[in-house]
């Protein structure tokens, strides 16, 4: 099976292969820059097994309509937040439940993890979380990722180890 694009597409979940014998201008090998999505785990020519696999799912996400090559991106981007999402939970199981970072930290990623199963659609999703593009949504969640692996080793939640000056918090002095 081969897909014609006359744009230059973005990467599909398997491995492309261009169809043609010559060089194009990325350097792999097609001259014509027309895609074909085969894998090297597949027989030649034919979809591999991941994207025939993963494709029925798909499809009902995206209301029916057959997965173009350009809904690979959004499909991924789509399950690369949520993964994230649920790995900061993950990682705010091992803070105490009375820690204020985890208590707001977790609501607010749950609000957020429901918003992503809830809306499949991209744009959609974008406009329900208001956070910007979601790339951009995706980076926020690696950094507050970050920062919760953070401040388990930090345990801000844990008392002083002696206590501040009388006057540390007044201003102005």
């Amino acid at each position: 099976m081969e897909v014609a694009v006359d744009v230059w597409p973005v990467e599909p979940v398997c491995s492309p292969l261009y169809a043609g014998d010559g060089h194009d201008p990325r350097g792999r090998g097609g001259a014509s820059g027309r895609l074909a999505l085969c894998c090297p785990r597949s027989a030649g020519g034919s979809v591999c097994a991941l994207s025939q696999k993963r494709k029925g799912s798909e499809e009902a996400a995206l209301g029916g309509r057959p997965l173009a090559l350009w809904d690979w991106r959004y499909v991924r981007l789509h399950t690369r937040l949520r993964i994230l999402y649920t790995k900061i939970l993950d990682v705010l199981d091992q803070i105490p439940k009375n820690a204020a970072y985890r208590k707001y930290t977790e609501q607010i990623t749950n609000d957020r993890l429901a918003t992503v199963k809830a809306e499949q659609d991209i744009k959609k999703l974008e406009d329900r979380l208001q956070l910007g593009q979601i790339e951009e949504v995706i980076l926020q969640a690696e950094s507050e990722l970050s920062l919760a692996r953070k401040m388990i080793q930090w345990k801000p939640w844990e008392p002083l180890v002696e206590e501040p000056p009388a006057n540390q918090w007044k201003w102005p002095i």
